[in-house]
């Protein structure tokens, strides 16, 4: 076990010290997963899926262009608000394991993390793919869409549509801010 402290950069613990399970979870991820303030995030990301699930299903046969755009909408909502939750479910099995700090409830916890980690990855694949796959049935459509002839085969209701190129635009956008702030994160660490 010292080991391990010597390895993190802690100083080892005595054997008159009582070693907490929480000890053996890193410090960064206690503090974001461990705040209230993740919580309260990812309850107002869950908006974006919701929308998703919403807009596709109420306009789900009112896209002749390419019909595949509301059930695009409709999995990414679905994928997406299944995806928040279960990490509402690890954010708020941390605080849990965090105000009651016993072996059991770490050991819980370890084991419901790597389950749902599992999960959430092979969902973030799939999502990854799908995202692909919508761009180029939104973007595709984009030239030919017109939203005022119900009866043509290249209408689109707009509201659908328009929704549907905002949030792969405002995916893009995430991105990029992702990519930016970590680049000049690890700029700032090595100066």
């Amino acid at each position: 076990m010292a080991d391990i402290e010597a390895a993190r950069g802690q100083p080892s613990k005595t054997n008159t010290e009582e070693k907490l399970p929480l000890d053996l979870i890193p410090k960064s991820l206690m503090v974001v997963l461990g705040s209230t303030y993740c919580l309260v995030l990812l309850c107002l990301l869950l908006v974006i899926p919701i929308l998703e699930l919403a807009i596709g299903a109420s306009y789900r046969d009112q896209c002749t262009i390419n019909s595949n755009i509301p059930v695009y909408l409709i999995v990414t909502g679905a994928c997406g608000m299944a995806t928040i939750i279960l990490t509402l479910v690890l954010v708020a099995g941390f605080i849990f394991v965090i105000q009651r700090q016993s072996i059991v409830g770490t050991f819980a916890m370890g084991c419901i993390t790597i389950i749902i980690m599992m999960f959430i990855s092979l969902m973030s694949f799939f999502l990854f793919i799908w995202f692909i796959v919508g761009n180029v049935w939104i973007f595709g459509a984009k030239q030919n869409v017109q939203y005022d002839n119900p009866a043509a085969s290249n209408y689109c209701n707009r509201t659908l549509y328009e929704f549907a190129f905002v949030i792969l635009i405002i995916s893009y956008v995430m991105c990029c801010i992702s990519c930016c702030s970590r680049f000049v994160g690890s700029f700032a660490r090595k100066e």
